[in-house]
């Protein structure tokens, strides 16, 4: 019997227009700009997105591995099925990637991530594991217990009123309350002043609005020539469809181009303004989303890049994931997320580190093993010190000969 059937489901029920995985609206989160910014409307920012889908792509494409954890070193486990990426799924109906790329697209939207453990195996543990969307959970305490009641696939309302092992909560940013603070939450100005700018752009540029030159005539035009010529103008350059449309002009008129007047340049510089400071909340590095300028700040070369995105960006998120993980897994037993492949190139600098430490005599082969959690070597080999001979100490010549 699956553990959802022993949950209580309560009288009230959800309208059938809703669905776990939906993004409502509402109208809590107006901003000074006049956008409403919640989850759904933030991630219509082409910067909200951005950063968002770069943080759930590179998480939710990282495999997870399982270790138990001994006196004197840590060795490999066989990873559940339920996180197996290759022989397992963590439900019938979402392979691990879709279910960490929604783990992490709740955490980035949302603040909080929800996993449903529906079943278990003989010995107790998860064997199957669903996400929860955020706008199907409340979260309540009492008796200084936390109470979490939320939605199904059947819109049946459930309660749990132990969450120990039946729900797997993970908050984004914590503050001391029952729920986690996300960045959209954090940030709802700056992504309402991204939202308007689009608009706003979007509608100047359909309507035509920027003059990058005026047409000058040698005649005086009638007003009839007038609003033919100015017709036949707008049909064929008004609109984006029509940019870089080449024009012909003719009896002796002139094409005069004109600079970027103060305040639209103003407006492009606001949009990069805002454009980092949304990278900002996310931490994420603005080259990795298509701003190049910012790019010789951090490091030019890819290595470098990437490892300042998995410090700065990922490593939060990783950690947190991890622990979730780790609190259902058997005793001794932790999971890490691993991040070889994003990292590969430093792993070379690693290995340099290591042998520059074993051929100096303070690292020894088990130790290095250790570090990258892998197995003992059981032969004296493994906690062998090497020794310069170069570097030995001589003893005096006198005191030798005594």
């Amino acid at each position: 019997m699956r553990l959802l059937d022993f949950f209580r489901p309560s009288i009230e029920t959800r309208d059938l227009d809703a669905s776990l995985f939906n993004l409502g609206l509402d109208d809590k989160g107006k901003t000074n700009s006049g956008q409403s910014v919640d989850p759904s409307t933030a991630i219509q920012s082409s910067t909200v997105y951005a950063c968002v889908s770069l943080i759930s792509d590179a998480i939710a494409t990282m495999p997870i591995k399982t270790f138990r954890k001994t006196a004197d070193h840590r060795e490999p486990t066989n990873v559940p099925l339920y996180l197996d990426g290759v022989n397992g799924m963590p439900n019938p109906d979402t392979d691990i990637f879709t279910w960490m790329h929604r783990s992490i697209n709740s955490l980035c939207l949302y603040g909080n991530s929800y996993w449903l453990i529906t079943a278990r195996d003989r010995n107790g543990f998860p064997s199957e594991i669903y996400n929860l969307h955020p706008d199907d959970v409340e979260v309540n305490r009492k008796n200084g217990k936390s109470i979490y009641t939320f939605n199904d696939k059947q819109y049946q309302r459930y309660t749990v009123f132990n969450p120990a092992g039946d729900i797997v909560h993970i908050k984004h940013f914590e503050q001391g309350s029952e729920l986690g603070l996300s960045p959209i939450d954090a940030g709802k100005e700056a992504i309402g002043m991204a939202l308007a700018q689009e608009e706003f752009a979007g509608k100047f540029f359909n309507n035509g609005a920027v003059l990058s030159g005026v047409i000058e005539m040698n005649s005086s035009p009638t007003e009839e020539q007038l609003r033919v010529f100015k017709q036949s103008f707008n049909r064929k350059h008004q609109g984006s469809k029509n940019a870089h449309n080449i024009g012909i002009l003719t009896e002796g008129a002139s094409w005069k181009p004109l600079a970027l007047n103060h305040e639209q340049m103003q407006f492009l510089q606001s949009r990069k303004y805002t454009k980092t400071e949304i990278c900002g909340l996310f931490r994420v590095p603005a080259y990795l989303i298509g701003d190049l300028s910012e790019t010789t700040k951090l490091g030019s070369s890819i290595e470098e890049q990437n490892r300042v995105f998995y410090e700065m960006t990922l490593l939060p998120y990783i950690n947190r994931v991890e622990t979730a993980l780790t609190m259902m897994l058997p005793r001794n037993q932790f999971a890490r997320i691993d991040v070889s492949g994003l990292l590969r190139a430093n792993i070379k600098a690693r290995y340099e580190a290591y042998n520059l430490g074993r051929n100096a005599g303070f690292l020894s082969v088990n130790e290095i093993r250790a570090k990258e959690d892998l197995h003992p070597v059981d032969d004296e080999i493994g906690n062998t010190y090497l020794q310069n001979l170069n570097q030995l100490a001589v003893e005096d010549e006198d005191q030798s000969e005594e």
